[in-house]
């Protein structure tokens, strides 16, 4: 039985992993200062819409329309937390498109598109 005991608890010991996995360490480098993580940053939300036969891409209170204007306004903003793309149902797909492209142009690597809760 000892014998048994014995192989049980090498075999454990043996396929067991002591290291701790590199998400669960701390890291080395620590800011003094209280400023936020990219990851509490929330994205930058673009809103479409489409106003008598014109798009209209609204940044919080900044407006564009057209995607030189937008990839203007994209530029002064942080890039860490990304950008999200709202548009309501009757913005035509190639004004989507011109805000991913403006996006990206501004440097975002970070995009993604959200329905609008119509």
């Amino acid at each position: 039985m000892i014998d048994v005991v014995f192989l049980l608890l090498v075999y454990f010991l043996v396929t067991s992993n002591f290291a701790q996995l590199e998400r669960d360490l701390s890291s080395a480098v620590q800011a003094d200062g209280g400023g936020a993580r990219s990851s509490e940053l929330q994205p930058q939300v673009i809103e479409i819409s489409y106003r008598d036969g014109v798009v209209v891409y609204s940044i919080g209170s900044r407006g564009a329309d057209s995607k030189a204007a937008l990839t203007q306004i994209l530029e002064a903003l942080p890039k860490e937390p990304g950008v999200a793309i709202r548009a309501t149902r009757d913005v035509p797909i190639r004004a989507i498109a011109a805000a991913m492209q403006a996006s990206q142009d501004a440097g975002f690597t970070r995009r993604s598109y959200v329905p609008a809760d119509d």
